[in-house]
């Protein structure tokens, strides 16, 4: 069996999700002169911003935990 390459995490995929759907409502609202919609896209922008703080906090606490493995230099 080959070994399978991990999974993303769920909040990698989660910000490029919400940063897709930022950027598509953004060109909406600038086409659309919809100041609710271009609203609606900066809470998505947000939310894209806060999944990939998650994320890095992820990879950073993944990083901790491997060196502690290792013996120090």
């Amino acid at each position: 069996m080959a070994d399978r390459p991990p999974a993303r995490p769920a909040a990698l995929t989660a910000s490029v999700v919400f940063g897709v759907v930022g950027a598509l409502v953004l060109a909406i609202g600038f086409v659309t002169s919809n100041t609710p919609v271009l609203v609606l896209s900066g809470a998505a922008g947000s939310l894209s911003l806060m999944c990939a703080l998650v994320w890095r906090s992820q990879l950073i606490d993944a990083w901790r935990a491997e060196r502690k493995g290792r013996p120090s230099a």
